[in-house]
């Protein structure tokens, strides 16, 4: 598949993630930015196209929920991979397209637990992109 024209945003606080991310996205043949809180990727979004976003729930600034509700108010065709290895506040199952984040649900177009392999972050990817 030539995934050239497919452009992602990830936005992930943990730096080393952050970076191991955007390198195998690429090597993927993807077109990848990358921001550091939720906040700098809002902003990213309002300038650039992009065919999808994975973002950290847990993040300074905007959390990966209130980032994903905007996302879905301002683009909504924007596919939405939700990261996170949970917490008090948060339910969802892998795999899952809705979750509860503070008790309301929130749709994504795929959750992903933390850690997950590559291989699976890069199918889930792929067939969101398709």
């Amino acid at each position: 598949m030539n995934n050239t024209k497919k452009r992602i945003l990830i936005a992930e606080d943990e730096i080393s993630l952050r970076e191991m991310l955007v390198t195998v996205l690429k090597d993927e043949n993807y077109q990848v930015d990358a921001a550091a809180d939720g906040k700098e990727a809002w902003e990213l979004l309002k300038k650039n196209y992009y065919d999808l976003i994975a973002t950290d729930l847990y993040m300074p600034e905007l959390n990966g929920v209130e980032l994903i509700q905007a996302c879905h108010e301002s683009f909504p065709g924007l596919k939405t991979i939700l990261f996170s290895g949970g917490g008090r506040d948060f339910e969802g199952e892998n795999g899952a397209v809705s979750v509860k984040f503070k008790g309301q649900p929130v749709n994504v177009s795929r959750f992903l637990k933390k850690p997950c392999k590559l291989n699976e972050l890069l199918t889930v990817v792929e067939i969101l992109l398709q």
